[in-house]
C-alpha cells in the first residue's frame, strides 16, 4: 500500500466527546503537510468540531491497515468557501469520474449514506463539480514530526 503519497485510501481516526476513537476509511488529497477530504455533514463533522485531533494511516478501501503503516497526526478543521471549492477540485482531479459516482452506489461492505436519494438527484450530483450541500470539506494540518517522508523522532 505504500505511504499516503501513493495510497488511494487513508484510515482517519477522530474522537468522540468521551474520547472513544472512531476509524473511517477516506479518499483524500495530500499537498505537502495538508490533507483534505470530503465527508457528509453529520457525526464525523460533529466529532471534528468538538475535538480536532486526527490520526491517519494508509489503508485499503475496507479500512484494513498494514502492520507497518506509520500513524500521522494532525489537527482537522472544516473549511468553506473558496478553500472548500479548491480542495474539492483537487479531489476531483485525483479520483476523476469515481469521485462523484462511488458515493452514490451501493457497494458491499461500504456504508452508503446516499443510497436513498432519488435517481434524479443522484444524476444531478454526478454532474455537479461543486461541494454538495450536505457535504463538508475537511482539512487536516499534519504535525511536522509526522509529515509524509519524515521518519519522525528517533527512537530512544
Amino acid at each position: 500500500m505504500g505511504t499516503l503519497n501513493t495510497s488511494r485510501y487513508a484510515l482517519l481516526r477522530t474522537y468522540r466527546r468521551d474520547g472513544t476513537a472512531v476509524d473511517t476509511p477516506i479518499w483524500f488529497h495530500l499537498d505537502g503537510n495538508t490533507l483534505v477530504f470530503r465527508t457528509k455533514v453529520g457525526p464525523k463533522t460533529r466529532r471534528i468540531a468538538a475535538d480536532p485531533r486526527a490520526e491517519l494511516r494508509v489503508c485499503d478501501y475496507k479500512g484494513r491497515v498494514p502492520d507497518s503503516a506509520p500513524t500521522l497526526t494532525g489537527k482537522a478543521v472544516i473549511v468553506s468557501g473558496a478553500d472548500a471549492q479548491r480542495a474539492n477540485r483537487a479531489l476531483h482531479a485525483r479520483y476523476g469520474w469515481q469521485y462523484n459516482l462511488v458515493p452514490l452506489l451501493p457497494l458491499p461492505g461500504i456504508t452508503n449514506v446516499d443510497a436513498g436519494l432519488p435517481w434524479r438527484e443522484k444524476w444531478q450530483r454526478l454532474r455537479n463539480p461543486n461541494v454538495w450541500p450536505d457535504s463538508a470539506i475537511v482539512r487536516v494540518d499534519l504535525d511536522s514530526a509526522s509529515r509524509p517522508g519524515n521518519p519522525g523522532p528517533a527512537a530512544p
